[in-house]
């Protein structure tokens, strides 16, 4: 296996992984890729479209089939979904992969942010507010086994800056 110099991005909806990774990715002349991108395109279907017609498993799996795919590559900045991190062995396949940065932000800044997106399929016909504080309760203890947080209530500039200077 290579020593890997890939960079991956974790956190809730909403933190700013796509945004900051591609910043990242642009300052540091790396690859920059959206986990939810290359599954729809894969797909053919939106991500709330897979969930609707496929459930959740059938995504999860996908993720993970993904991450195995990438466990050679190099100069990568990876934006994760945010649950990816709970299911099947996506931990370890991340660890393989890269550094992992936890982009933190409390769920009431993430409510503010994501509102009126309606993209998500974990958050779509939900109360917002609850379904945020429910997610960030069961998924924060995994997003705390990363190799370092940043603080992500800032402008997406500021975060790239943090993580570059972390490294």
């Amino acid at each position: 296996m290579k020593l890997q110099n890939n960079i991956i991005l974790i956190g809730m909806p909403g933190s700013g992984k796509t945004t900051t990774g591609k910043l990242l990715a642009q300052k540091l002349g790396f690859d920059f890729l959206d986990m939810d991108d290359v599954i729809e395109k894969n797909e053919g279907k939106k991500i709330s479209e897979i969930f609707k017609l496929k459930g959740e498993e059938y995504f999860r799996n996908l993720e993970t089939s993904l991450l195995e795919s990438l466990l050679e590559k190099e100069n990568l900045i990876l934006s994760t979904g945010g649950g990816v991190i709970l299911f099947n062995n996506n931990y370890e396949l991340l660890k393989k992969i890269g550094k992992i940065v936890y982009l933190k932000i409390l769920p009431d800044k993430i409510y503010e942010r994501i509102k009126e997106d309606k993209t998500r399929p974990l958050l779509l016909d939900v109360d917002l507010k609850k379904k945020l504080n429910e997610l960030f309760k069961k998924r924060e203890e995994y997003y705390k086994r990363a190799d370092f947080e940043i603080d992500a209530d800032c402008e997406p500039e500021k975060i790239a800056d943090r993580i570059i200077s972390n490294l």
